[in-house]
């Protein structure tokens, strides 16, 4: 992003903030502590802020330091990509696959931020990867599991919805023919070599917090964003202050724990006496979910008061071209799911079970374009299987016509 500066410490307030603040003093060896006020937290999952602390050890603090971690990340992506569409499909829908994320401009917009997204992003392919080739891993089954269980546990010290992968994995295998029994029982080992990656977090948690905390101790607030009285569905808050202990009542790292555990309270209490509201607020969450592609630029012009990327003109741009391949790769996503409608009790399948959980996972939240950014690839896996398909069938249509073709005929791809 050579026309704007998004610099965490540019004056704004938002998530890269607490993520490069937080680095800063991991990479100084003081542990993961809150930036504000040099004590112990939870309050952001770790993984993000231990990953770039390492850049930062390694390379010197620095917004460019960030970007080219970013830019690691994102290529290594995409062979991530390729394997994945390569197992789903075949290899030119692979091909086109990795193509399409190499391009995506709503990746790479990203790719300037300091935020958890192409780390978590990464996590979650190889974890589906592993996910995947776990029903045709013979002999090496249980340590294919055993992997998946640790990369998902580090997935979700990134993100925490990284936990839905565990039931999808569930469906995915026995999608993919595997017995019931053998399922769970695979399922099982998971989540203890899951459970034991995560240990040590949940022991530091204990002992420097008080409470075992899993991931983090935002999670009842983004609840709380999703479920109160005057909840959008949106990441949006009317309200001046969320209902937690005042500052000052408690110890910080007390106010901390007590008041994730507060706005959890509240808002499961909302979602249970307020149905038809959740009702409302679930459409607006979903539409939220999927509704744009150019959140980026946002995030890099700082929101209200930022600085155009250029010019009004060349943002405006830079949106429509994000938003434009974003609507095209969904259409081009229901012509493949159209196409491979057949295999969908395979590991095509389990990419859409993918689609379906990582949604309801929102649904419990909040909606925000932001937030489909990790399962692009699925998109990219069906549109350019979709791609494919109409290109295999304006060529089959062309030799049926007389043009000259090599091999005329109905495409291997057409039955899929």
């Amino acid at each position: 992003m050579s026309f704007t500066h998004p610099d965490p410490l540019d004056g704004r307030f938002d998530d890269t903030v607490w993520y490069v603040s937080a680095a800063r003093f991991i990479a100084a060896g003081e542990g993961y502590v809150n930036p504000f006020t040099g004590l112990p937290t939870a309050w952001w999952p770790p993984g993000y802020p231990f990953f770039l602390g390492g850049v930062f050890a390694i390379f010197g603090e620095g917004v460019w330091q960030a970007i080219g971690a970013n830019i690691a990340l994102q290529l290594l992506a995409i062979p991530a990509v390729y394997a994945i569409a390569l197992l789903v499909f075949d290899r030119r829908t692979a091909l086109v696959a990795a193509f399409a994320v190499a391009l995506w401009p709503g990746q790479i917009y990203f790719s300037s931020l300091a935020l958890s997204e192409p780390l978590f992003t990464l996590l979650l392919l190889i974890a589906v990867l592993l996910m995947l080739l776990v029903p045709g891993a013979g002999r090496w089954r249980a340590a294919t599991v055993v992997a998946f269980g640790a990369v998902t546990a580090l997935a979700m010290l990134t993100r925490g919805q990284a936990a839905v992968l565990i039931p999808v994995a569930i469906a995915a295998w026995m999608l993919m023919g595997m017995r019931w029994r053998d399922t769970l029982a695979y399922a099982g080992l998971s989540v203890v070599a899951l459970g034991l990656c995560m240990t040590p977090w949940v022991l530091r948690n204990n002992e420097q917090l008080g409470s075992p905390v899993i991931v983090s101790t935002n999670m009842g607030g983004n609840l709380w964003i999703g479920h109160h009285e005057d909840a959008t569905g949106r990441m949006t808050i009317s309200q001046p202050e969320p209902p937690v202990p005042p500052k000052g009542s408690l110890p910080w790292i007390e106010w901390e724990v007590e008041g994730d555990r507060q706005l959890r309270d509240e808002a499961i209490e909302y979602m249970l006496t307020h149905p038809m509201d959740e009702l409302r607020l679930s459409l607006t969450k979903i539409r939220a979910l999927y509704e744009a592609d150019s959140t980026a630029i946002d995030w890099n012009t700082g929101f209200v008061g930022g600085e155009p990327l250029g010019s009004a003109t060349m943002e405006q741009a830079l949106r429509d071209l994000a938003n434009g391949f974003w609507f095209a790769m969904l259409g081009l996503s229901a012509a493949g799911l159209v196409a491979a409608r057949s295999s969908l009790r395979g590991p095509a399948g389990a990419l859409v079970v993918l689609v379906v959980a990582w949604t309801a996972t929102h649904v419990l939240f909040f909606g925000d374009p932001r937030f489909h950014y990790p399962i692009v690839f699925v998109f990219a896996a069906l549109g350019a299987r979709g791609l494919v398909m109409i290109f295999e069938a304006i060529r089959a249509k062309l030799g049926r016509g007389g043009r000259p073709e090599p091999q005329a005929g109905r495409s291997r791809y057409a039955a899929a």
